[in-house]
């Protein structure tokens, strides 16, 4: 009779273990840079609530917002605090199973975005930065009054000794005052 007691208090007190290991996890928007899955990288799909991954930058807001289940993440940033290097600006940092996928390739880079309701932005800029070794320079995109998919194309330069960090990324363009952006998603392809 004692085994019996003693092995499901164990039991029971294992997975109550458990679940208060993997509970502060549970229900936790993802964060830290961009991966792979490890098979497929010829496109790689940030959106949903990996939206939450974006590293807003010193002096730009990103905010992440459900409406009906689908996510959007609001991007805004204002003239006098644009930055001319992508990781002071909001950015979405690439893991290094991806940027060893796409050294030495072309990729191409796709957003869909669209102007906020207040303060929309005319225009977003879009940047692919392999650190030290160069980056794609701001691309200026021309945006509609809904979502519009803009995109460019990049060849990110061979590695050269250790690794660097790459970052995609993405602004409102802004002139004067402040702007802002609602992106759903970007898509990163390794062009053949």
């Amino acid at each position: 009779m004692r085994d019996k007691v003693f092995f499901s208090l164990a039991a029971l007190l294992t997975v109550i273990m458990v679940f208060l290991a993997i509970q502060p996890g549970i229900g936790r928007l993802p964060t830290g840079a961009v991966a792979g899955d490890g098979l497929n990288y010829s496109r790689i799909v940030i959106d949903g609530a990996y939206l939450n991954k974006i590293v807003p930058g010193p002096d730009s807001t990103a905010e992440l917002s459900r409406e009906k289940g689908a996510y959007f993440l609001t991007i805004e940033s204002a003239a006098d605090k644009v930055q001319a290097d992508a990781e002071l600006n909001p950015h979405f940092r690439i893991a290094a199973d991806i940027e060893l996928q796409f050294a030495g390739r072309r990729i191409r880079v796709t957003a869909r975005v669209r102007p906020a309701d207040t303060n929309g932005a005319s225009q977003v800029e879009m940047n692919y930065s392999a650190g030290r070794l160069g980056n794609s320079g701001w691309q200026t995109l021309d945006l509609g009054e809904g979502v519009t998919e803009v995109s460019f194309e990049y060849s990110v330069p061979p590695l050269q000794g250790e690794q660097g960090v790459d970052y995609i990324a993405i602004r409102p363009a802004v002139a004067e005052g402040s702007r802002a952006i609602i992106l759903e998603s970007i898509v990163l392809e390794r062009l053949p």
